[in-house]
């Protein structure tokens, strides 16, 4: 519900006759889709918590690969590998096979006689 301006009494959204509708076209349903499509409090959010865990994780790789990006540029930019701790290393190798293999696909790419 919210305040209406051009009205003293609150405006509901959706409206009455739009709820009544929604409301009896999911009682149309079979039993079986009507269970399908409704949720406990708990289980949606548990839905909810799944969905930024993932979130979190995706965040949370994307700052590890640009953390290893800046590292091997550091690298390249001529810092020596005597800074970079052991755990780094292997994820730093993967990311450096990653860049060349992406690199050969687009020289790939760029050599292929283009049709027109």
């Amino acid at each position: 519900m919210y305040p209406s301006t051009s009205n003293s009494q609150p405006e509901a959204w959706p409206s009455t006759a739009t709820a009544h509708r929604m409301f009896s076209n999911f009682k149309a349903l079979p039993a079986a889709e009507q269970s399908n499509r409704t949720m406990t409090q708990e289980d949606l959010i548990r839905l909810r918590i799944a969905k930024a865990e993932e979130q979190l994780k995706k965040v949370h790789e994307e700052n590890r690969r640009m953390e290893l990006t800046q590292i091997m540029f550091q690298i390249l930019g001529g810092k020596g590998l005597n800074t970079v701790k052991k755990e780094d290393l292997n994820d730093l190798c993967m990311l450096i096979d990653q860049n060349l293999h992406s690199i050969d696909i687009r020289l790939q790419m760029l050599n292929e006689p283009h049709i027109l």
